[in-house]
């Protein structure tokens, strides 16, 4: 491959489609990687040559291990991939929803860059997703919060580590966004407010300053900017994009 190789991971929807998409348009070759079959299959016919689908889950890290090996240098590697399930404390009672979660949005952020650091090209970019829900906090979602607001320590710290070689490391923490797992989350929540989705979607849309979710396009356009020569002075820092829905 003669184009720049970009990994992103999560890229079956939402933000990580309208991630690889932008990557794509710009010339680079995309690695999707995701769990969804069909959904990473449609993606990768839609974008063509310019991309490589993988199945990976990030929990299992002999897989992810497996997947930067086959891989050429890479100059960007972006981080997507995330689970939301809630559990309050006297509703998780084997701590499955505690394991799973952070054994993708945490530890399997932290392998990936482990694993892909040594075949970083010198200047490339790592941006890693994290939440509004990485400085704020929200019952029931102990830990989608601590994932989201241990994503930031350790891109607080890699960036450190990574600096000499000219790699910056950055974190992008959206509110709402108009997503499916958004979507899922709305559901589940009207399920147990026995509410209707329409009126929470309505109730979110009127907490958010500008009126409305932020698009997956939105967060994509802000990635892609810190996966840009233009931001090769930023590093170590978490970006809100949420509508002015909060400013911490």
């Amino acid at each position: 491959m003669t184009a720049p190789v970009a990994l992103v991971t999560g890229a079956s929807s939402g933000i990580g489609a309208a991630v690889a998409r932008r990557l794509a348009r710009r010339g680079d070759h995309v690695v999707l990687g995701g769990t969804d079959r069909d959904a990473i299959g449609r993606l990768a016919r839609e974008l063509g040559e310019r991309v490589t689908p993988f199945l990976v889950d990030l929990a299992d890290r002999s897989t992810v291990a497996t997947m930067i090996r086959m891989l050429p240098p890479l100059s960007t590697v972006v981080l997507i991939a995330g689970v939301c399930q809630t559990a309050r404390l006297d509703e998780d009672p084997d701590d499955e929803v505690w394991t799973r979660v952070l054994d993708v949005n945490l530890h399997g952020v932290y392998t990936v860059i482990k694993a892909a650091a040594p075949r970083m090209e010198a200047g490339g970019r790592i941006v890693a997703l994290s939440s509004g829900l990485g400085k704020l906090g929200r019952p029931g979602y102990a830990a989608y919060c601590a994932s989201k607001h241990a994503v930031l320590g350790v891109v607080k710290c890699v960036a450190q580590e990574l600096a000499p070689r000219g790699i910056t490391v950055n974190a992008v923490c959206p509110g709402w966004v108009d997503t499916p797992m958004a979507g899922a989350d709305l559901a589940r929540r009207a399920a147990g407010g026995d509410r209707a989705i329409a009126d929470l979607r309505a109730e979110v849309g009127a907490g958010i300053p500008i009126g409305r979710m932020v698009t997956a396009d939105e967060v994509a356009a802000l990635v892609e900017w810190l996966a840009s020569p233009s931001a090769a002075a930023v590093t170590g820092e978490a970006y809100n994009i949420s509508g002015g829905e909060f400013f911490a």
